[in-house]
């Protein structure tokens, strides 16, 4: 397809001649059914060969559509990892009363979709934020192949002060980049907004397009294989690290460039570390690291589990959560070692030793805070931590504090405290959180083979219910209760469905945890099925998109 953020704009003559065209041909087919028109072209009689005065006009009509069609595909890009992605769904047929052709490529000859949303300019989202001037969180997840979208953003930055809508606008039509983007990108309102009449006004295309699009097969309490487990966890180099938020660590990581990010940090760091536990307790200590990883192998109160860890922020469809094996000490028995806590202790504080945070967490929580050491079975990574962080299950990951090295017992933090994201409304935005991982918008796949869709389901402290998902737009909904959940852990999912037609297909999935929370948001994937596999002159790699966001002019994603 001709997209028009890479190749020349079509003339506006040529789009009059062929409006114009379509409505000289309006009126001829009126007398006939659809199902007469295709008798006409396609020949019904068993001979194969209708004639009638006229009929070489509408020949000509079709031949001209299905040039269109073939000028106007969808586009197709390959992803770095080899995923096949086409955004805008096929059209199979032309579903209109006045036929006058197979198709009549309304999702790209008329509405453009290709060179709509987000994608159509930053063909990785991913590459795009992580190559942003303004330094962001680390929001996508290579091992979960979590994908980036508008949505997330306007999530984060919606409490933040710097309102979503204000400021994406004045970043596309700055000084700086207003003729980048209108003239370089042929960038319009439309590009990222749609208009209709039904008085919702200009809304995102991204968050309308599944309900404009032609070619999307609505499949009607979807049915399929279920399965899920709490049991799934990755190793340390795939568990995400919120990389610069943890203050002063991380941006000292940063500064060494590319290559000291994950640099080996020595094991006479490890051997020397000194931990304090001081504060409201009877007997404050102050001793070396392997003294008391030794005291605590001996006492028996070494833990070594699964457990997860999830990003207070972490979006619908984000990738800010993540399980792995953890080996810890209890802090509960670190502070019996110190003589136990005074009465007038309501928490403790987790010290980094950079002193850029001293968060805390209610006593009520006390039993599920952990002195973690070693993750996977290897001492911790630079990435996150070594010698040894701060592990608080069912807390977000704020708290959970980089190179600490001591627990400060008080009686001045908050009681309360609510995990996830609260929006002005007091909504949950991202609780409960169900995500697809791993199929990013327009995934290519086979039609009538078994696809299974894989991701994760939590609540942070709320022991998730049930996992729903649709294919008919929201109109129901197949429900698969998930049992006793343990709200320390992760919830992984699997949805195996066939494809019994081609076309595009939408799955949305939402969740409830045990209150009746139901998701604030639910999570859409749209996926092509298709007979046949694209050949290779049909695909663009995504390699060679460029991506008007670099500042420097290079292309996006895996040449970056």
């Amino acid at each position: 397809m001709r997209n028009m953020r890479l190749k020349a704009a079509l003339g506006m003559a040529g789009v009059l001649a062929m409006t114009a065209a379509c409505c000289v041909v309006g009126p001829a087919l009126a007398a006939d059914s659809a199902s007469t028109a295709d008798e006409i072209v396609r020949g019904g009689e068993p001979d194969g060969d209708v004639q009638y005065p006229g009929k070489e006009y509408i020949v000509e009509n079709y031949d001209k559509w299905d040039k269109i069609a073939e000028e106007y595909a969808p586009e197709i890009i390959r992803y770095s990892n080899g995923q096949l992605v086409q955004r805008t769904p096929t059209e199979y047929e032309c579903p209109h009363w006045m036929q006058q052709s197979w198709t009549i490529s309304y999702n790209t000859y008329y509405l453009d979709a290709d060179n709509r949303g987000c994608n159509s300019c930053h063909a990785d989202m991913n590459a795009m934020i992580e190559n942003m001037e303004y330094k962001h969180a680390t929001i996508d997840n290579k091992a979960l192949e979590t994908y980036s979208d508008v949505n997330q953003c306007i999530s984060c930055h919606r409490d933040n002060g710097d309102d979503f809508g204000r400021l994406i606008h004045a970043i596309h039509y700055n000084e700086r980049s207003g003729n980048k983007f209108a003239e370089g990108s042929n960038g319009t309102c439309q590009s990222c907004h749609d208009a209709t009449a039904d008085g919702n006004g200009m809304q995102l295309w991204d968050n309308v397009k599944h309900e404009a699009l032609q070619g999307i097969n609505k499949v009607e309490n979807v049915q399929g294989e279920f399965a899920s487990t709490q049991d799934k966890v990755q190793t340390q180099d795939e568990l995400y690290s919120y990389d610069f938020v943890h203050g002063y660590y991380d941006h000292m990581r940063y500064a060494c460039g590319p290559n000291g990010l994950d640099i080996d940090l020595p094991q006479s760091m490890f051997d020397e570390w000194e931990f304090t536990v001081d504060g409201n307790v009877n007997a404050p200590y102050t001793k070396k690291l392997p003294e008391l990883v030794a005291e605590a192998e001996a006492a028996g109160v070494v833990v070594t589990k699964p457990s997860k860890m999830v990003c207070e922020l972490n979006p619908i469809g984000g990738g800010g959560i993540g399980q792995a094996e953890i080996t810890g000490i209890p802090v509960s028995w670190l502070i019996e070692k110190a003589g136990g806590y005074t009465e007038d202790t309501n928490s403790v504080r987790v010290i980094r030793a950079d002193g850029s945070s001293r968060s805390g967490f209610d006593l009520s929580v006390l039993d599920k805070g952990y002195l973690v050491y070693k993750i996977d079975g290897e001492y911790l990574s630079a990435r996150h931590g070594f010698p040894v962080m701060h592990w608080q299950e069912t807390y977000d990951a704020q708290i959970f504090s980089k190179q600490i090295n001591g627990y400060h017992v008080s009686s001045d933090v908050m009681k309360e405290r609510v995990c996830g994201q609260v929006n002005q409304e007091d909504a949950h935005v991202n609780r409960p959180n169900v995500t697809v991982c791993g199929v990013p918008e327009g995934l290519i796949i086979q039609n009538g083979k078994p696809f299974t869709f894989n991701g994760y389901a939590d609540a942070f402290d709320h022991p998730m219910k049930t996992v729903e998902f649709s294919m008919d737009g929201g109109e129901t909904w197949t429900s698969f209760d998930v049992g006793d959940v343990d709200p320390a852990k992760w919830l992984w999912w699997s949805f195996t469905f066939t494809p019994e037609k081609e076309g595009a297909y939408v799955l949305s999935v939402r969740g409830t945890d045990i209150d009746g929370e139901v998701s604030y948001r639910n999570h859409e994937v749209l996926v092509n099925a298709k007979d046949e596999m694209p050949s290779e002159d049909e695909i663009t790699e995504i390699g060679k998109i460029v991506d008007p966001a670099m500042a420097n002019g290079d292309a996006s994603g895996d040449q970056q």
